[in-house]
């Protein structure tokens, strides 16, 4: 059995996480807090796992990729390898290989097709959000966590590039 993980996403007042497999906004804060928590380990010997499905690792420029500091796994049906990471065919694949990697902290990062899985899996026990206090034009929208996810934890409100955001964490219910 794999053991717990985490989610990290940014979403609009929507939900809304990408549109043409880009975010639809621009908040560098935003992204040194997403580097930041997904760096950071308890131990440091050790790196975190962040599992990414391809259509997430693809638009990443090749200069930024694989996420450094990190393991990087990929979940994919069709991909048989990428350069800076390693495969996985499913969720539950990319956990087992986390833990082989043993990663300290594993961290599901998008997108929309995998946050679907990873927000109904038993073994996520937190769910990081940005909440973006504004509407984007979207192709792709984060699963509705309510039913399983409350509340524990929520920043004061940030302003960055003309936007209002807070970083808030949910545990999961039960």
């Amino acid at each position: 059995m794999s053991k717990k993980f985490q989610v990290v996403v940014a979403v609009d007042q929507d939900r809304c996480i990408g549109k043409d497999g880009r975010l639809p906004w621009h908040l560098p804060g935003e992204l040194k807090h997403f580097r930041s928590l997904t760096t950071k380990t308890a131990d440091d010997a050790k790196k975190n796992a962040v599992v990414m499905g391809r259509k997430t690792w693809e638009p990443i420029p090749e200069t930024r990729r694989p996420l450094a500091g990190r393991h990087n796994i990929v979940v994919s049906r069709t991909l048989k390898s990428v350069d800076g990471a390693q495969v996985a065919r499913s969720l539950d694949d990319a956990l087992q290989l986390a833990d082989k990697l043993n990663a300290d902290r594993c961290f599901v990062i998008g997108g929309g097709e995998i946050y679907q899985s990873a927000i109904a899996h038993d073994n996520c026990d937190l769910l990081h959000l940005t909440q973006i206090e504004q509407r984007f034009e979207c192709d792709t929208y984060f699963p509705d966590y309510a039913r399983f996810f409350e509340k524990v934890e929520e920043s004061e409100l940030i302003e960055e590039n003309g936007l209002y955001y807070r970083y808030c964490t949910f545990k999961r219910k039960g």
